[in-house]
């Protein structure tokens, strides 16, 4: 069962959600050293450590509680539901509380790649898993299978961005989010250390590609790569968010640096198209809400399309 709860966002992903609290600057440009006390380690932990602990959703202590009690049912059910809804396999990597039950942190072990989140009901007041009433947010696990699709079928741009990411990281002393914090609290679709793609249900060009996998899971990726249309590619439906972090504790979002991202991805022809949004923060990570993003972070205020010419 899905629940057909659609979130108000002021964009298409959890991270330009959080960003849409920033306004329309590019942000602080100030190369100040920052001050670690403006840190605390209770809200706040480095990026280079941080692996999703702290991290917090509203009103879920006790059913968190309940489901570690009965962690191998919430698992069983979890795995259940996404294998008769999605034909989809996963390795459950974390569990946290909510006010109505539990939120499943998993990652997909078949040959599409993705992070994504279920929720399993508890009843509480007799301490019971609801097995039989898992759900996921209407769309989310769709848009993550074809936000997957894409980079299977785009393998050589999205190699072609890993690699200028990573050259700009050895270069300017950025770093991206941690592994295990990916699989921990990560959940939200196809996802790296320095980015996340998106693509909605509006991606025409998609279309012919996520149809003929849901018929046929097993179908070779030439075919996949042959149905895919160029020609109804839109790229306000396909977006690739691009979150980095100050490798050194105690430096500001640099311009220069945030600057080098942005030109890589104007001037790289053989990127994946779409729509780039493009974070830089500070070396910490907040640990309730497991991001990066404050308001010293830089970002554009337009973001940068690539598309069709």
């Amino acid at each position: 069962m899905k629940k057909t709860i659609k979130l108000v966002t002021c964009s298409i992903s959890l991270s330009l959600i959080l960003a849409g609290c920033f306004g329309t600057d590019q942000g602080q440009k100030s190369s100040k050293e920052q001050d670690p006390l403006d840190r605390p380690e209770d809200k706040y932990e480095s990026v280079l450590t941080y692996t999703g602990d702290g991290y917090d959703l509203p009103g879920g202590e006790e059913n968190e509680n309940i489901a570690k009690k009965h962690q191998d049912e919430v698992i069983k059910a979890t795995k259940d539901f996404l294998k008769k809804e999605y034909n989809i396999e996963i390795e459950v990597h974390n569990m946290v509380g909510n006010k109505d039950g539990v939120t499943v942190f998993f990652e997909t072990t078949g040959r599409l790649h993705f992070y994504s989140t279920a929720i399993v009901p508890i009843d509480s007041t007799n301490k019971e898993i609801l097995s039989d009433e898992v759900w996921t947010l209407d769309g989310n696990i769709e848009e993550s299978i074809r936000g997957a699709l894409y980079a299977f079928i785009k393998e050589d741009e999205f190699k072609e961005l890993d690699n200028g990411i990573d050259s700009i990281g050895n270069t300017f002393d950025i770093v991206g989010r941690s592994t295990e914090s990916l699989k921990n609290v990560g959940g939200n679709g196809y996802t790296t250390p320095f980015y996340h793609v998106s693509s909605l249900e509006e991606d025409l060009a998609m279309k012919p590609v996520y149809d003929l996998y849901l018929r046929n899971p097993d179908v070779s990726k030439e075919e996949l790569a042959g149905v895919y249309d160029p020609k109804k590619f839109d790229p306000k439906y396909v977006y690739i968010t691009i979150q980095a972090f100050m490798k050194n504790e105690t430096t500001q979002p640099d311009q220069k640096t945030f600057n080098s991202i942005g030109q890589f991805v104007k001037e790289n022809n053989k990127l994946p198209l779409g729509t780039y949004e493009i974070f830089l923060n500070d070396h910490y990570v907040q640990k309730k809400k497991g991001t990066g993003l404050k308001m010293n972070s830089i970002k554009y205020s337009t973001p940068i399309i690539k598309t069709v010419m």
